[in-house]
């Protein structure tokens, strides 16, 4: 795992899973704009000694480095500069585009569970035959109490508590519709507190 921090910064995503280092291509600005929401909605619901965080590398037991577009942990980022230790990450995400690799949505999710890792979340921006359901969706994976994993299915146009873990024992919930990851946001409110145009800036000034 630690080729990828002597590899050249080139804008494309380098993982290594099951042993071979797998390279994709730099994400669309839909699935970023997905991930960006999504972590804001998740910052939120954070105690102060957790965060949420973007794109780095979980240090799996076994060598792997899958990159998670998101990953909950309560990690001090400045102790582990290489990877972030499994043990330490309670959540992931990952924002499937449609022309995902069963990697993203069947190797990945393995090697997370198998690591122990107790939640698991994955966008799906567009009907996915196994999760038939308005788009995006949300598919959260959770291991209960008694060892057993529990799979639910949120869809578009419905808001719902999805449940998410920090620790192994800390069970949190972002309230969020899955529509909302998507798409212009709603327009802002007129009055004195919204948003001036630059033309209504200048004109102020002037």
């Amino acid at each position: 795992m630690d080729t990828l921090f002597t590899l050249p910064d080139s804008g494309l995503r380098y993982q290594v899973l099951e042993g071979d280092l797998i390279v994709s291509s730099a994400a669309q600005p839909r699935h970023n704009l997905a991930a960006d929401r999504l972590r804001a909605a998740i910052a939120a619901a954070l105690p102060p000694d957790a965060e949420v965080i973007r794109n780095s590398a979980v240090r799996l037991p076994n060598g792997d480095g899958p990159i998670p577009d998101l990953l909950v942990t309560t990690a001090d980022p400045d102790e582990s500069p290489h990877g972030i230790p499994a043990a330490l990450i309670h959540t992931v995400v990952e924002v499937a585009c449609p022309q995902a690799t069963p990697a993203n949505r069947v190797t990945k999710q393995w090697l997370y569970s198998a690591a122990g890792i107790p939640c698991y979340w994955r966008v799906e921006l567009r009907p996915w035959w196994e999760d038939m359901c308005p788009a995006p969706a949300i598919v959260v994976r959770m291991l209960g109490e008694d060892g057993d994993w529990r799979t639910t299915l949120h869809p578009a146009g419905e808001t719902a508590a999805l449940p998410l873990l920090v620790g192994r024992s800390r069970l949190l919930t972002v309230e969020l519709d899955p529509a909302t990851l998507v798409g212009r946001r709603a327009s802002t409110p007129t009055g004195p507190s919204a948003p001036r145009t630059p033309a209504q800036a200048w004109a102020v000034r002037t």
